[in-house]
């Protein structure tokens, strides 16, 4: 895989890794020269973090800077990481959360209304024939009100989904309905091609979704994961 092109040098940058729970967050600094790993050098140790984990490093509110990598050599307090996307900084006053999350969802067809959608929130059957159940990649970022994920193209703006989602480490399920409010494609240069041998299953787009129709314990246990995330970051 060749890595996006990426230039740094000894640049401070907050360490984020959602593969463990609590989320894990440390300071670093890292180094980027042309298509080779970056060098990230940590002021101590995440004992947890391991070979083969995705992170985020994020430059903070004063750097336009966040790129999503995955852990590839330890040693130490410097790791190797291979960059997978440079990810555009969220602008948004209050910034979602890179999380783990586990989701599964579904573009409602023609003719299957809300209200059928509403009560299959609520424990009932799904409405219509039921169509085909969408994975992403669990490490997409989220808030309370929506989320925004990496995926192939099976849906457009305005249309309304069904959302099952499971937090890390959680037995519980829920389920949502929730309506498109943006989808933006991905850079062919940024796709990330975790399996050469599949490039059909790389994702090609960004979509953003609006919950419309959550259960009150989900948007609690929600934003309750973000807040750990957020005392993580205020802790370093």
């Amino acid at each position: 895989m060749t890595s996006p092109l990426v230039e740094l040098q000894d640049v401070p940058v907050e360490i984020i890794c959602l593969s463990v729970s609590p989320p894990g967050l440390r300071n670093g600094r890292v180094t980027c020269q042309g298509e080779g790993p970056c060098e990230v050098v940590l002021e101590e140790p995440e004992p947890r973090l391991e070979p083969g984990m995705r992170v985020v490093l994020d430059g903070g509110p004063d750097r336009d800077l966040r790129i999503k990598g995955l852990v590839t050599g330890m040693e130490g307090l410097r790791l190797q990481v291979e960059t997978e996307r440079v990810v555009p900084p969220d602008k948004r006053s209050f910034p979602r959360m890179y999380g783990g999350l586990h989701v599964r969802y579904r573009v409602l067809a023609a003719g299957e209304g809300e209200e059928g959608a509403s009560a299959w929130v609520a424990g009932g059957d799904l409405p219509g024939e039921g169509g085909a159940w969408s994975e992403p990649d669990p490490f997409m970022d989220f808030s309370g009100t929506g989320l925004r994920f990496e995926d192939q193209l099976h849906c457009k703006a305005e249309d309304w989904m069904l959302i099952e989602l499971r937090l890390p480490s959680s037995e519980d399920l829920w389920r949502a309905m929730a309506r498109v409010v943006r989808v933006d494609p991905i850079r062919p240069e940024d796709v990330e091609a975790r399996d050469e041998k599949k490039p059909a299953q790389a994702p090609t787009h960004q979509i953003a979704v609006q919950f419309e129709d959550l259960p009150a314990d989900a948007i609690e246990a929600l934003t309750a994961f973000g807040m750990r995330i957020q005392d993580a970051l205020l802790k370093t």
